[in-house]
């Protein structure tokens, strides 16, 4: 009897991890040339520094605290 419950725990923790994984795919910004935080045209990446990086890991974690 225990099999079927390891089974269905194994499956709701792979399908949670699986919808987790998603949504966070779906929130990844493509690129665009200008760095999220300050807008400065990059050739690579989402950021222009580190200092941006943070700054916008930051302003972010702000708005879902709030709920923005």
């Amino acid at each position: 009897m225990s099999d079927q419950f390891d089974r269905a725990s194994d499956l709701e923790a792979f399908q949670r991890e699986l919808a987790i994984t998603r949504e966070r795919m779906k929130r990844k910004t493509p690129f665009t040339g200008f760095c999220l935080c300050c807008n400065e045209k990059i050739a690579e990446g989402r950021f222009c520094s580190i200092d941006c990086r943070e700054d916008y890991e930051l302003e972010q974690k702000i708005k879902r605290i709030s709920g923005r």
